[in-house]
């Protein structure tokens, strides 16, 4: 890879700064000697002379080179050198190596950051930033517009606490109704009693209220569900659903218009975005925000379908793409627990028993597709310990050997997804399982109907209508249950996971003739709850909402019980398919007039009943917070009908059609615990393009000043908006690169401490120090040499007087020191030294010292 300038930062060009000192460093100590002995006069003898002290000089600058360790020189010799000399002089030598490396090393670990200043920090004035992506430019404006509510699902049914005036009256042919007025509005004092709560929280926290459809549309009274006339046939807003933008494979905190939207967990949270004033690095800041977050539970059936794919156009089956399907048991059967499991439907919002419940939806589904294959009889007298007539490994064809028999499932196309369906057992059909035949479920005793026609005689019967059963049984309530805090919106079902590859180790996407695949099955519980979480903005750039980033989302944490969010719900004496309860945070227990349910704690899991999905043709009112949740759990469920479900036109979730969503779904549906995500993510999906939160930090804005601007507005109190931290440049480190500083910086201290304590017991000193430079000195030693006690090296020196110690030098240089010497190479290495009048001179053309 090629690196250019533009690749570069400070802390590189630091670093290089460095290198070219450490390089200088290296190669000025090493030429300057290279200059100095090339002035250094030799005769034809290689003598040289000059004066005693410029020995002394000459010797201290070679020697305090790096030539004697690399010409191997007496000077840096190991051998006859004590060890205790020999390592601390070879310190200097490994300490220069060191702080050469620390010098180039150190700088890279420099970088620039933007961080947030602590000192600066402001309560300001937020301002509307405008969405100019797809969800920006598709979601209508709004103004004033009134909400709407209409109850009842098969009959004429007035709404909690509102104006409607509907009579009831029975005789033997039925029961009859008679619809003075229907009044669709909510009342004030409602709205008043579910946003009550508000002032207890933060102003960024939103209440049911703030809650709007993205998209929504007009409707008049021959729309009614039930032939009502609401408002004296005035038109009224109803909501619908438009899919916008689809980001099912974003993997990160999203803030689209009026949503913070959860793609890495799921969930969405509510808030009209709005931002500090800008500032050239940006701001920081923290706000609570109510979220609406789906909760799924899967439960591992220990049963797979299993196929292949054929080699050969010929060898295909009839009716499908696929051949050999078989339901595998991977112990869903041969290990099934046989105690008819149960729990309790009491206190579910402390306690919602998800696991139980889809627990029971799997043990239903495995115990009538043992029935059906008839390898055990569940009702027989064998009691609570019988084992099933079964083993691990077992497979049960579910398509004839020509294909004859066509497979529900993979259909004949669409075998490379994921599927979830409402439906436990579908898996059975076209293979002998019943239509509408009811199965007594008190200890799954039956009846035995002849079975014909299809590859199991499913001699107990089982039907839809018993499969249909499980579905029930695990939700744990149904339409006809009272609207109360323990019914909780909740749905139950299959998910069949992205076909795996089993004759490969690799987690193809690929579906190649002749290899052989296979499909988990999990029974799953989908159910929804509203909760307070801390979330943590940044905003830098341009002034839209491309500049605010999501940095985290946490649950917020309470100090006490007192401080937890109090939820109210809607009491009345209606059923589930009859309303939708209104809830909301609330300041106290008492609210007057409106009989509540109520619960303090971090979340409430949120009542209702699915009734359908998401419809593009309008739904019957116009109060989303109340059912946009519970319809985006239905739509989940009803994927594997169609892709286009009562005009929905909704992407292809399936990973059908996107290898990449077919890859991400094959790492998630490999086990239980990761499957519930899937649901997660596509419910957090369908809800961010269903609705849009109006609650703002902002104050009112003007009309008129952009449609995107100008819709229903709660705004927040300017004394209650969260402290901003504005951005900062500052410089940071990556401490990794300062090991070999700190390396050194140790060894320095150590030296220093160690010639500190050594100083102050009076081992070392100045005057100590100068008597060995001196004893040292070549130039007093050749002298010394030469002349005797004359130039004796210690003769001149008295260390208590620093005067006298430095005159000492100078008498010497007067004296003696500029007495010329010459020093010339004689046989065998050995040195020839002569002086003027010098008893022990030696004569320079002598041929060997040594005779």
């Amino acid at each position: 890879m090629v690196v250019t300038l533009s690749d570069l930062d400070v802390a590189d060009v630091s670093g290089m700064i460095a290198a070219a000192v450490a390089l200088i460093q290296i190669v000025i100590p090493l030429a300057l000697p290279v200059i100095l002995v090339s002035v250094l006069k030799e005769d034809r003898t290689k003598a040289t002379t000059v004066s005693a002290v410029s020995w002394s000089v000459i010797g201290q600058f070679l020697h305090s080179s790096r030539w004697p360790t690399l010409l191997f020189a007496d000077s840096a010799s190991i051998r006859g050198v004590p060890g205790h000399i020999v390592l601390i002089t070879r310190l200097k030598t490994i300490l220069a190596f060191l702080t050469a490396i620390a010098a180039v090393i150190t700088p890279l670990g420099l970088y620039q950051t933007i961080v947030e200043d602590d000192e600066w920090t402001e309560n300001v004035s937020f301002h509307y930033i405008q969405d100019q992506s797809d969800f920006g430019r598709g979601t209508p404006p709004r103004v004033n517009l009134p909400w709407s509510r209409i109850c009842g699902f098969s009959e004429p049914v007035e709404c909690p606490n509102s104006f409607s005036n509907i009579t009831k009256s029975s005789n033997a042919t039925g029961d009859f109704y008679e619809v003075h007025s229907y009044d669709s509005h909510v009342p004030q004092y409602v709205i008043d009693v579910f946003q009550s709560g508000l002032q207890n929280m933060q102003g960024s926290v939103s209440s049911i209220f703030d809650i709007q459809s993205r998209s929504y549309i007009w409707n008049t009274a021959s729309e009614s569900p039930n032939g009502t006339v609401p408002d004296n046939g005035r038109p009224y807003p109803v909501d619908s659903f438009r899919m916008i933008s689809s980001n099912i494979l974003a993997d990160d905190y999203l803030a689209v218009e009026g949503l913070v939207v959860d793609m890495k967990n799921g969930g969405i949270g509510f808030r009209n975005h709005s931002a500090p004033p800008r500032t050239p690095y940006g701001s920081t800041w923290s706000e609570d925000l109510l979220f609406i977050e789906p909760e799924s539970v899967c439960v591992d059936t220990n049963l797979t379908l299993d196929f292949s794919l054929p080699r050969f156009a010929s060898e295909k089956p009839r009716f499908s793409e696929i051949a050999h399907l078989v339901l595998t048991d991977r112990g869903g059967f041969a290990n099934l627990d046989l105690p008819y499991p149960n729990y309790s439907t009491t206190n579910t919002q402390r306690n919602p028993q998800l696991w139980d419940r889809a627990y029971k939806g799997a043990w239903m589904n495995n115990a009538l597709s043992m029935l059906f294959f008839n390898v055990t009889n569940l009702g027989d007298a064998k009691g609570p310990d019988s084992r099933p007539s079964t083993y691990v490994g077992r497979q049960f064809p579910l398509m004839s050997e020509n294909g004859s028999i066509s497979p529900s499932y993979p259909s004949s196309t669409h075998f490379n997804q994921l599927r979830v369906t409402v439906t436990y057992g579908d898996y059975l059909s076209g293979v002998g399982l019943k239509d509408n035949i009811s199965l007594n479920f008190t200890f799954l005793n039956t009846t035995h109907f002849a079975g014909g026609g299809s590859l199991y005689e499913n001699p107990f019967n089982i039907s839809w209508h018993d499969m249909f059963n499980a579905r029930i049984l695990c939700v744990g309530n149904a339409g006809q249950n009272d609207a109360n805090l323990d019914n909780f919106v909740a749905e139950c079902g299959m998910v069949y996971g992205a076909p795996i590859r089993t004759d490969s180790n690799s987690s193809s996407i690929v579906f190649e003739p002749g290899s052989h695949w296979s499909i988990p099955m999990y029974s799953c519980i989908m159910t929804v709850k509203a909760t307070i979480k801390k979330v943590t903005f940044k905003f830098n750039g341009t002034d839209d909402l491309s500049a605010l980033k999501i940095t985290e989302i946490k649950d917020k944490v309470y100090p006490d019980e007192k401080s937890k969010p109090l939820w109210g719900v809607e009491r009345s004496d209606k059923k589930l398919v009859d309303v939708n309860p209104l809830w909301g945070l609330i300041s106290s227990p008492d609210q007057g007039n409106i009989s509540l349910y109520v619960l303090q704690q971090e979340s409430l899991y949120l009542p209702g009943y699915p009734l359908g999905p998401f419809s593009s043709l309008g739904g019957y009112d116009n109060l989303p917070g109340s059912e946009f949740y519970s319809k985006g759990v239905s739509t989940i469920f009803g994927l594997s009908s169609a892709l286009t479900l009562n005009g929905l036109d909704i992407p292809d979730y399936s990973g059908e059609i996107s290898l990449a969503l077919l890859r991400r779904w094959q790492r998630l549906s490999r086990t239980a615990g990761s499957t519930g995500k899937i649901l997660n993510l596509i419910w957090t999906d369908l809800a961010s393009n269903a609705v849009v939160g109006t609650r703002g930090l902002h104050g009112a804005i003007a009309q008129g000043s952009s449609s995107l601007e100008s819709r229903d507005i709660m705004s927040a109190s300017a004394s209650n908006t969260p402290a901003v931290k504005f951005m900062q440049r500052r410089v940071r480190y990556h401490w990794p690169y300062a090991i070999p500083a700190f390396i050194v910086l140790f060894l320095t201290t150590v030296i220093a401490i160690v010639s500190l304590v050594i100083t102050l017991i009076g081992r070392a000193g100045t005057s100590r120090i100068r008597r060995f430079l001196n004893k040292t000195s070549q130039g007093r030693i050749l002298i010394t040499y030469l002349y005797g006690r004359k130039g004796e090296t210690a003769a001149q020196v008295r260390p208590e007087s620093r005067v006298r110690t430095r005159s000492s030098t100078r008498r010497w240089v007067e004296n003696m020191g500029k007495t010329p010497v010459t020093v010339a190479e004689g046989y065998n290495d050995f040195l020839i030294i002569n002086g003027p009048q010098a008893a022990q001179a030696q004569p320079l053309l002598q041929e060997n010292p040594m005779t």
